[in-house]
């Protein structure tokens, strides 16, 4: 399959501090989770991939054009601890992403928040609770047509059934085919029947990069076992 993000001799320091190690990845499309300890660089990757940090040294490549800053009309980033605006209502959220996303489809964002989610389109951003919230934000990254999707923690501070319908969101609203989209998350055991790929970082350095279909084949493991043995 042919990649469509490349990581080559990707590194990250601050000072002496060295937070991505000279990290190489060829990232196809479909759902990979970003799995490691607090501190082992996840949330730098995300950074970089989406074109607001640059590396220090190496090259990160989207469909074979350099990511910067100017990639972000190809790249939708639900970042940790993201916040919408609280004085827009539900449908005022949905019509401003449609007027700076070119690429928005708001008839899909519609249906989703009317079939799946069912909360009122006329309420305000700030009268959501925090769960309907992210998943307002999930849905118009979804909705939007880009070959990249970065989420930072999406599931972290949900309760275990809200997790599960954001989860069967990456399934049923994506074209997983033609999209890469890389989850970030400590909810290990949740994500790993939704995965195709995972990553495992450790201090910054790449631990494992393989297929979950393999990893469960060959190494007749959990990827929460997996963690703790190429990780920990």
């Amino acid at each position: 399959m042919q990649p469509m993000v490349e990581l080559t001799g990707v590194t990250k320091r601050y000072g002496s501090h060295i937070v991505i190690d000279n990290l190489s990845l060829s990232l196809p499309s479909g759902l990979i989770g970003l799995i490691g300890p607090n501190g082992s660089g996840k949330t730098t990757l995300l950074n970089m991939l989406a074109g607001l940090q640059r590396p220090t040294k190496g090259v990160i490549t989207l469909a074979q054009q350099r990511v910067s800053r100017l990639s972000a009309s190809h790249i939708a980033y639900i970042a940790d601890r993201q916040m919408l605006y609280g004085f827009y209502t539900v449908e005022e959220t949905i019509a401003y992403a449609s007027n700076i996303y070119p690429d928005f489809n708001n008839q899909q964002v519609a249906d989703i928040i009317a079939q799946i989610f069912q909360f009122d389109p006329k309420k305000k951003v700030s009268q959501l609770s925090k769960g309907n919230q992210l998943r307002l934000q999930i849905a118009i990254a979804l909705a939007r047509k880009v070959p990249l999707i970065l989420m930072d923690e999406p599931l972290s501070g949900l309760d275990p059934l809200i997790r599960q319908d954001v989860l069967k969101l990456f399934v049923a609203c994506t074209e997983l085919e033609q999209q890469t989209i890389i989850i970030s998350s400590h909810e290990v055991a949740e994500i790993e029947p939704y995965l195709d790929y995972v990553i495992f970082l450790n201090e910054g350095q790449l631990k494992l990069f393989a297929s979950t279909e393999t990893l469960r084949a060959e190494r007749e493991l959990s990827m929460l076992d997996m963690m703790k043995e190429n990780c920990l």
